[in-house]
């Protein structure tokens, strides 16, 4: 009989313990998606006006005119992306990725000299959600659709370019993608890869607070999605996360106002330590010493563990946005492009 009340005694002990973990349980998944679905609904801060960046140096308007071919280069999906074609009698072919907030055109001083001089054919495309894409594609559909445009504009640079050699390049937040992609050994290899002034994510020691006033951030919003998304839940992945503080004498249709969750975190590093710890291309990263949004300085330590790979020049003098237009830049990329 005392077995039979003691095994009665255990069995209600464990049933108040049971019950005691999963209110514990329930209690917490409760507290998780309140937290959660409280931040995302957060309001946004209010949007300031950046000052201290030289838009005047990215004037589209004053942009010299190269020699050049307009594209729609279809994508896996069979949705097309605008891109530019800057010919060359090189069989080199430099994929050149714009930054955030932007398209392609600004980039036409660098890319028109490199083809103009036969150092590479060059392709400038409007990122899915970008530039003449903007009204088509707003966005993209997953995080990890941006590696898988670019693969597609590789494949379609070997087989109608008949490319022999590809080389990746990048811009501020294209910079980032660039390192985003070689890092990823799942990924068509480029031959050599290219990052001007790269966005290195949040979280990397390079970037000034607000990549120095570039953006304003819905933090919070940002925090209870990423909650979400670690639980795989990705349905509020397209709410606006990331606003530009670009003035406004330089807005036009072709310019996003703002980024959704998914675009920014797909536009940079997955996670710069590891993306560095696995680069394995070799590549050529050139930061001004007068750049608004990062700290110069700080760019040799964090791609240390890959210095075996990565050549980093600081070009004094230079800011963030005039790189892609300053003649020591171009002769360094066209010097490295020739070895």
């Amino acid at each position: 009989m005392s077995r039979i009340l003691l095994a009665i005694n255990k069995y209600q002990t464990m049933n108040k313990i049971l019950k005691r973990v999963i209110i514990f349980l329930v209690v917490n998944i409760c507290i998780f998606f309140l937290t959660a679905f409280v931040l995302i609904n957060w309001p946004i801060p209010k949007k300031e006006s950046a000052k201290n960046y030289d838009y005047s140096s990215i004037d589209t308007l004053s942009v010299k005119s190269f020699k050049k071919q307009e594209h729609w280069i279809i994508m896996r999906d069979g949705n097309e992306l605008f891109s530019q074609i800057y010919p060359s009698k090189s069989k080199t072919v430099l994929i050149l990725i714009h930054g955030s907030g932007s398209e392609s055109r600004y980039l036409e001083p660098l890319a028109g000299t490199i083809s103009h001089d036969n150092f590479a054919t060059v392709i400038t495309p409007d990122l899915r959600g970008h530039g003449r894409n903007l009204k088509e594609l707003p966005d993209i559909h997953y995080i990890g659709q941006l590696e898988e445009d670019i693969e597609d504009i590789i494949n379609y640079a070997k087989e109608s370019l008949k490319a022999k050699k590809i080389v990746l390049a990048g811009h501020s937040s294209g910079g980032g993608l660039v390192l985003r992609y070689i890092a990823n050994a799942n990924l068509t290899r480029v031959d050599k890869a290219i990052m001007i002034a790269p966005y290195l994510g949040h979280d990397a020691p390079t970037v000034k607070p607000k990549s120095g006033g570039w953006v304003t951030v819905g933090i919070k919003r940002w925090v209870g999605l990423s909650m979400l998304n670690t639980i795989g839940i990705e349905n509020y992945n397209k709410k606006p996360v990331l606003f530009f503080n670009r003035s406004k004498a330089y807005e036009d249709s072709l310019q996003n106002k703002s980024y959704s969750y998914r675009m920014a975190v797909n536009f940079a590093p997955k996670n710069y330590k590891e993306d560095i710890d696995h680069l394995q291309t070799s590549s050529f990263v050139l930061v001004g010493s007068e750049d608004e949004s990062f700290y110069p300085n700080k760019f040799k330590k964090v791609f240390s563990p890959a210095s075996r790979y990565v050549d980093i020049q600081i070009l004094q003098g230079v800011n963030h946005l005039n790189i892609v237009k300053n003649n020591e830049v171009l002769e360094k990329i066209e010097k490295y492009l020739s070895n």
